[in-house]
């Protein structure tokens, strides 16, 4: 089983750009007091295959995924 999806721009990226971004979040919801964290997994959508957001995930120009 894959450990995420191809067309995601998390899951491509390197593994300093992930350190980083992990980084970067765990920053903004320490700020927030965890309110990001709530609108993050309350409101947007989500990939079923990886988890992350699907507004990072390739699409073509007909606004269909790339799969």
């Amino acid at each position: 089983m894959a450990d995420g999806c191809r067309d995601c721009a998390t899951c491509t990226k390197s593994w300093l750009g992930r350190v980083a971004q992990k980084l970067a979040v765990g920053l903004l919801y320490l700020v927030t007091i965890g309110i990001a964290f709530l609108v993050k997994k309350g409101v947007m959508r989500h990939c079923p295959q990886c988890r992350h957001l699907l507004s990072g995930h390739a699409r073509r120009a007909d606004g269909s995924f790339r799969d």
